[in-house]
């Protein structure tokens, strides 16, 4: 922690942003005044944290001084706090955007201040605005043009850390089978099934029930397989809700945010989370093999060895089956806090569902 206080969404004032930007060395000479502040700009989107849009006012030009700052919060939502907490999502996003963003080959926002309070849970990241960049839309999708770029950068990333030494010394970010989280994922599961399955059943085919049944019972196996050698960094969370791309207006071609959920693990756990979430069914199963063939084909031409792509496939699929827990827990826990919210887990349902039906997924299910 640094010397300042970390404010709520509520308390921040000009002086504090005048000592976190100076602290960073994003100002030196300038100081802020005033700045508007507007909440909860990622409203329906993003739900484990909150994001807010300072426009600050300084006594003088300064260069670099940003003109905007995306600032990000705790969620406002307890439950959604509760479970950011158990899975230690808000120290992984600090510490990624403090220790590793700089190095790692996906674009991300440029982190103006940061800190964390490990005993309150309270934390606070400033980052760049990525304007005129503007961040897609997960129910209304991406063109192909957006999704193969998507997938390169994907690949990019995940060959530059394959088997990366490094790795081992990242001890704030958890591998996909951590005991906790591996335990509360199971849990969470669980206990999401009951009120999912009365809310969503009715409208769930009978086959897709029983792989959720006995899917309920095999989580923790699951991760193990996922946490088997070769290793990378996963985002975790690689959907359009989380990718900006460049506009007419400028901005950079792809940025990618939201890295709470990073783990290390099988990679190809991104590839089928964006593939099953982002895609409408038909799409998604016209367009999935070229796409996994150019994914695996970037890793090799990276330097990555003793990966086939039939094992490449494989992880494609057991991924598949788990993305199937994000869908459960979301709609039968969390407060998905407004209609955008549930329209958004609500086309999860129907597009996981033909996921695990067209790929045969339940098949690795362990006996």
């Amino acid at each position: 922690m640094s010397d300042l206080n970390i404010p709520a969404s509520n308390e921040v004032t000009a002086e504090w942003l005048t000592s976190a930007l100076r602290s960073g060395g994003t100002i030196k000479d300038a100081s802020v005044t005033s700045f508007e502040f507007e909440g909860d700009i990622a409203a329906g989107v993003g739900f484990m944290g909150l994001l807010a849009k300072i426009t600050p006012t300084y006594d003088q030009a300064e260069e670099g001084a940003p003109a905007s700052i995306i600032a990000k919060f705790p969620a406002a939502a307890p439950d959604n706090r509760e479970i950011a907490e158990v899975f230690r999502f808000y120290e992984i996003e600090t510490r990624f955007y403090q220790q590793i963003a700089v190095e790692v080959e996906l674009n991300t926002p440029k982190l103006y201040y940061g800190d964390i309070d490990l005993k309150s849970g309270d934390f606070i990241l400033l980052l760049q605005d990525l304007a005129p960049a503007q961040v897609a839309d997960q129910i209304a999708g991406l063109t192909a043009e957006q999704s193969e770029l998507a997938i390169r950068e994907l690949a990019e990333f995940q060959a530059a850390w394959w088997e990366h030494p490094r790795l081992q010394e990242l001890d704030w970010m958890w591998a996909m089978n951590h005991p906790v989280r591996a335990g509360a994922s199971q849990q969470s599961y669980q206990r999401a099934w009951g009120p999912f399955v009365e809310s969503f059943g009715a409208s769930i085919s009978p086959e897709i029930l029983d792989i959720g049944e006995r899917f309920g019972q095999q989580i923790t196996a699951i991760l193990d397989r996922m946490a088997k050698p070769p290793l990378t960094i996963s985002h975790g969370d690689y959907r359009p809700d989380n990718l900006f791309f460049a506009t007419s207006d400028g901005g950079a071609p792809l940025t990618v945010i939201d890295w709470q959920i990073m783990s290390i693990g099988r990679g190809t756990f991104d590839f089928a989370y964006f593939m099953d979430g982002s895609l409408p069914p038909a799409d998604r199963k016209a367009r999935e093999g070229d796409l996994l063939k150019m994914y695996h084909g970037i890793l090799v031409e990276r330097g990555v060895k003793n990966y086939s792509y039939d094992e490449c496939w494989e992880d494609y699929r057991i991924s598949s089956l788990f993305c199937w827990l994000y869908t459960v827990i979301a709609l039968g826990t969390l407060d998905v806090a407004n209609e955008r919210g549930l329209a958004l887990f609500t086309a999860n349902i129907e597009r996981n569902s033909a996921a695990l039906l067209d790929l045969n997924a339940s098949e690795l299910l362990p006996s």
